[in-house]
Parts: structure tokens; sequence; C-alpha cells
């Protein structure tokens, strides 16, 4: 049997159940394996770790049992009938206890995240920035400061053609971008300094997106031999963050090449046909016939002193 936990309508779950299923393999979409109609039993101590998953109805899936996980972006509990204080409670314990049941899981697991990523799973680009360096990966030129000259004197040393007097702040809270260009937009930028400081980037080209699945590094198009020779640096990124599948965008500013965006929830539908088809048939390759190196990857005993 194997697990796709995640939104019945996600695309990427919904093609990996029809791919499976087709080549003969059990499958089942679960929006949150912790929640009704689910069931979990889960046993562990000192010397052993065992756990059965029911649907109403159903014959119990034991651990053993199941030949791999796919996690993505998980129902919640629906708010009906809820306190707010209340349902953040039980919400974060529910979360608490899935990463925990999956990392004790032998099977592979597609992701199976640290606590970083699946607590905080929107972090700001500015939190990745030594795992991106230390594994060889360009990044922007960032300004963080509650400074208003300095803010402006970032933006004036952007020499980019017809771009001079500009800059991107970036919310260290969302992944929203805001061109900034006039001087109403400073204003506003110096008003915020006011409280808190801003993040501020230069603006870029187009981003191409690219998929580290595995050992495999798929991209959404044709890459420009500068974003190609970055293949290796991916690959290290991602076995550093412990992601089997991961995606990111690189695109061009004046500087060069850099990592723009980092995605552990890749959005497949983003994707043109080709690079999904690749990101699909590397998914089905590690569910169905897994490859050592990403077993062992994404083992608890491989990554369990990492994961706090």
């Amino acid at each position: 049997m194997h697990l796709l936990i995640g939104n019945p309508q996600d695309f990427l779950c919904l093609s990996l159940q029809n791919m499976l299923r087709m080549r003969g393999c059990s499958a089942r979409i679960i929006s949150n394996p912790m929640a009704s109609p689910w069931r979990l039993a889960w046993h562990l101590d000192n010397t052993r770790c065992a756990s059965k998953l029911a649907c109403d109805g159903e014959p119990p899936i034991e651990d053993h049992e199941i030949e791999g996980v796919v996690v993505r972006p998980f129902g919640w509990i629906d708010p009906e009938g809820w306190q707010a204080d209340d349902l953040a409670y039980i919400q974060s314990e529910n979360q608490a206890a899935l990463i925990a049941w999956l990392w004790t899981l032998p099977c592979p697991v597609i992701n199976r995240y640290r606590s970083g990523i699946w607590f905080r799973p929107q972090a700001p680009l500015l939190c990745w920035y030594p795992l991106l360096r230390l594994c060889g990966l360009p990044v922007p030129e960032t300004l963080v400061t509650n400074i208003e000259q300095e803010a402006r004197d970032f933006g004036l040393r952007h020499r980019m053609t017809g771009l001079r007097g500009t800059a991107v702040y970036s919310p260290l809270t969302a992944y929203a971008r805001y061109l900034l260009s006039s001087d109403e937009d400073w204003a506003g930028v110096g008003a915020m300094q006011q409280y808190a400081p801003v993040c501020l980037a230069y603006p870029h080209e187009a981003p191409q997106l690219v998929c580290v699945v595995g050992d495999e590094v798929i991209y959404n198009g044709e890459p420009t031999d500068e974003v190609a020779a970055l293949a290796p640096a991916l690959q290290r990124f991602a076995c550093a963050a412990g992601l089997t599948f991961l995606q990111l965008a690189l695109a061009a500013n004046e500087q060069g090449v850099a990592v723009v965006s980092v995605e552990p929830y890749p959005q497949l539908e983003i994707f043109d046909d080709i690079a999904r088809h690749c990101v699909l048939n590397a998914i089905m390759g590690i569910l169905t016939t897994p490859d050592q190196s990403v077993v062992r990857a994404n083992t608890p005993a491989a990554l369990g002193r990492s994961v706090a």
C-alpha cells in the first residue's frame, strides 16, 4: 500500500494514484491520517515501534504494509465548533503527532520533513541562505535594515538598465514581493521602518523553475548554461535539507544567476507538461524501485540526529 497524504484534489496526488494503480499497486489519498474517519493506533517503547492505520469499516494497514509515502500539504481540522485557541492547540498536536509517526515508518517517505520545515513551511528565503551558500548556490544580495537612508542608498546602487533607484521589498512572513520604484513606494518603506526592519533585494529577470527529485534535477523548460552548471549544487542542497522532492527558482540579475525561492512543497501545476511528466516518473521510480541511496537518506537512522 502506498499512502499519498494531501488534499484529495491535489494534482500530484491524483496523478501518482493513477500511475500506481496502472502498475498494479495499491494507493490511497489521505487528507489527514490523524483525523476522522481515519484511526491510528501507535505503540512505541525502548524496544519496538508498531502502528496500525484504519478507516471506518476497513481492515487496518500495519506499518510494515506501507510501501511508500508521499507527503503534500495536508488537510486541516474542520474549524466548525472550535474556539480559536482550542483549534490552534489541537492542530499543533495533530501536526506534532503526524511528523513523529512519519519518522518511524521504515519505508521511503517523500518528504520526511524535519521539524523546522514542517512547522514553518513558508520560511523566508533568508532562512535558507546559510545552507544555500554552504552547498555552493549563489544567493541575491539582500539588505535588512530599519534605517531609511540605507534602504534608499541600496536601491540607488542598482544599475540594471532602466531600473536605477529600484528594489524589491519582501516581507519576512510571506512570499509576496513588491517592486519599489517611486517616491511614494520608498516613503511607505520608510514608514514601516519606524516599527520594524525591512528586507530588500534587487529586481531579477524571469525565474527558471527547477525540481530536484532524488538524484534527478528537472527543469521547467530549457535551462541556460549558467543554470545547468548549478545542478550538482542543487543536488547537494536537497540532500543537506533532507528533502527527496524540492522546488527552487533561479533568476539572473546584474550580479549573475542566484536562487530566488525555495519551496519545500513543490507546486507541480506551474510546471509545463514535459517537466510534470519527468517529475512524476522520478517520484514513481523512488516509490516502486527505490534506489538504496534515496532510501538511506530518508530513514530515521540516517537523519534522526538532525531532526531537532
